[in-house]
């Protein structure tokens, strides 16, 4: 087997990879090229037989690197495929100089990705919206995506703007910014067609109307939003709004943790971008 960069041509094999290994019936496609184009030079194949039997991709925030929808084809499992790849992507990023790497988890990766030096840094919920409740907003909620770069690397600790251009441009007019009467940032949230995120908002109240805001837009399915640490001021306010909880994932980080302002994020893009 053979490990090289993923090219336009392996995109459609490497989603069939990525849907037979979490054993569900969704197309990874969209999502693969849309990651790949944020950091070509991170994403690898894993070749048998000119078969693509694993995928493995990263994406660069500058300050860290995101390691994100990772797969190996079922039949070549066990066979230590897995170990390969990955080490393949996480010794390539370190050889770039990257200082912190993060990644989400199953629980399936408990005792994996330990062995290469991760610690395990907290729990990431799903939530998906169950009722609406709507509430009286207090914050200016508009489109206008002027400072919310400067705004988010403070608060992400990481240069995440070419994703929410990218983003944008998928389904204009879906990035909500908040901002107080002095016209200062205080948040944003981008409504993609099925999650929330990434979402984050200087206070609870900001986030409530944010949110409040998000889901008056249309889904495709009911919205979901998948919060970071699944601290109590985002779950109290999930839980106020109408969602309820049905999954967790699991936050892993080598290295120095990045310097970030998890208390003011309220929801991820995907698992796959941190």
């Amino acid at each position: 087997m053979q490990i090289r960069l993923m090219e336009a041509g392996d995109v459609a094999a490497a989603a069939h990879v990525l849907a037979a290994a979490h054993k569900v019936d969704f197309d990874f496609g969209p999502m693969l090229r849309r990651n790949q184009s944020l950091t070509p030079q991170y994403w690898w194949v894993m070749v048998e037989q000119e078969a693509v039997v694993g995928v493995v991709g990263a994406t660069d925030y500058g300050t860290f690197a995101h390691i994100g929808l990772m797969a190996i084809d079922p039949g070549v499992q066990m066979t230590g495929a897995g170990t390969a790849l990955f080490e393949y992507c996480f010794e390539g990023l370190r050889a770039d100089g990257f200082r912190s790497i993060t990644l989400y988890s199953t629980d399936a990766g408990l005792a994996f990705y330990p062995r290469f030096g991760f610690r395990w840094a907290g729990l990431s919920t799903e939530w998906v919206l169950r009722k609406r409740k709507s509430i009286e907003r207090r914050f200016e909620v508009g489109g206008n995506l002027s400072r919310v770069a400067n705004w988010d690397q403070d608060v992400f600790g990481g240069d995440r703007w070419r994703l929410i251009e990218t983003l944008d441009a998928e389904a204009p007019g879906r990035v909500l910014v908040a901002r107080d009467p002095a016209g200062t940032v205080q948040g944003f949230a981008v409504a993609q067609p099925v999650v929330i995120g990434p979402f984050a908002a200087s206070s609870p109240e900001v986030a409530r109307d944010l949110l409040d805001a998000a889901l008056d837009l249309d889904y495709n399915a009911s919205p979901r939003v998948i919060l970071p640490d699944a601290h109590a001021e985002g779950e109290t306010l999930l839980i106020a709004m109408g969602f309820g909880a049905f999954r967790t994932s699991r936050y892993f980080i080598w290295g120095e943790a990045p310097v970030q302002r998890r208390g003011w994020m309220y929801g991820q893009g995907a698992y796959s971008l941190g």
